[in-house]
């Protein structure tokens, strides 16, 4: 079964043009495998400009895989124009796009009439569950846009490695009333893309919900031993370990030549803290593999600035993350390295479902880290 969005059906007669995924803009990190290029992490996608009448998009992803909830979803944005700029991206979607088939062919713009447009696919889901990979574009028109220009080569370039919070889960449901489902995450809405935004930045994001660097989230009360099967040190170096492994093939290194990061946010310890439990052994241990992973990050991007940040849902570890950024600082004294603080999220700014942050509590903290990141 084909699925057709609001754009309409597709009509017959105009020509279509085969455009190859080279040929696009990119944004996050990729996966190319026999063919298809998927996107899995949030925020991860492709925008192109073209000038005409319609563009589709065939798009595969593993529905029998998940349950309704956890299923992928795509954000479309249709822009007149050719602004390919993080600023020119609306507030909402043109569109949204659940992937509820392997194979989903997707008009992604169509019009009676010949324009000039920006289109951005943005995945709004994050790696955790039903994945996205690119198969094919056609357009009834011309491309007009490039990867390669100059003004996406100079704009500052950003990398966050986080958590639930940095993949915008649960941003658009309300807590004690909705359970989380991907319908609900917003990367666009959260701090880590709206800081991006601010600055007028490239942006990737590595970011999986529940994942620490010295546990997973734990129920503290039920719960007597760290959750360590998939920490962070373990997944942030590949391309897409997660998808890697559901193909079936190896997890390649992330090659990071051609994105590299002018500064590096980590956000990491909101879900370590349902572990440390104010226990000092285990605060020690966080504070030592936050520095490890600083290290590895310098190490794998030397020239970049380096920014902790924590708080947001729990500020329990805030000084160990301050600990963990001048022990390595000590080491590496010539790197720019600094710690960003959030305070924890206020029930008048609204919580969102599971208790995350809101959308108001994700602006706040966007606002705060864009300035520091200025000053970084």
């Amino acid at each position: 079964m084909k699925f057709r969005n609001k754009f309409g059906m597709k009509r017959n007669g105009g020509k279509m043009k085969t455009i190859e995924k080279e040929n696009l803009i990119w944004c996050g990190r990729y996966l190319d495998h026999n063919g298809i290029r998927y996107f899995d992490y949030s925020a991860s996608g492709f925008c192109f400009v073209m000038k005409g009448k319609r563009a589709e998009t065939v798009i595969l992803s593993d529905p029998d895989s998940w349950d309704e909830a956890n299923k992928g979803v795509l954000g479309i944005f249709v822009t007149e124009g050719s602004d390919t700029s993080i600023a020119a991206i609306p507030e909402e979607p043109t569109v949204r796009i659940t992937l509820t088939q392997r194979e989903n062919h997707i008009v992604l713009f169509d019009s009676p009439v010949e324009k000039t447009v920006t289109v951005r696919v943005m995945k709004f889901s994050e790696a955790a569950f039903g994945y996205a990979g690119f198969k094919s574009l056609e357009l009834e028109g011309d491309l007009l846009s490039s990867p390669e220009s100059p003004a996406t080569a100079s704009q500052l370039k950003l990398e966050f490695i986080g958590d639930s919070i940095t993949c915008g889960y649960g941003i658009e449901g309300v807590w004690e009333k909705d359970t989380f489902t991907t319908q609900q995450e917003r990367p666009d809405k959260a701090y880590a893309f709206l800081t991006a935004k601010a600055l007028g930045a490239q942006v990737q994001l590595c970011s999986w919900s529940g994942i620490g660097l010295i546990s997973n989230y734990v129920d503290p009360e039920t719960i007597m031993l760290p959750d360590t099967h998939w920490l962070m040190q373990a997944n942030w170096p590949y391309t897409d370990k997660s998808l890697s492994l559901r193909l079936g093939i190896e997890p390649e290194v992330w090659d990071g030549a051609g994105y590299e990061p002018d500064i590096v946010v980590i956000h990491l310890g909101t879900n370590d803290i349902s572990w440390v439990r104010g226990m000092e052994e285990r605060r020690l241990e966080y504070t030592a593999q936050l520095r490890q992973l600083i290290e590895a990050v310098h190490r794998r991007s030397p020239r970049a600035k380096i920014c902790c940040c924590l708080g947001i849902m729990g500020e329990q570890l805030n000084a160990s993350v301050e600990e963990a950024v001048n022990l390595f600082k000590k080491d590496f004294p010539n790197v720019a390295a600094k710690a960003v603080l959030f305070t924890q999220q206020l029930e008048e700014d609204g919580i969102a479902a599971d208790w995350h942050p809101s959308a108001v509590t994700h602006k706040k903290a966007a606002e705060l880290l864009a300035e520091a990141l200025r000053t970084l």
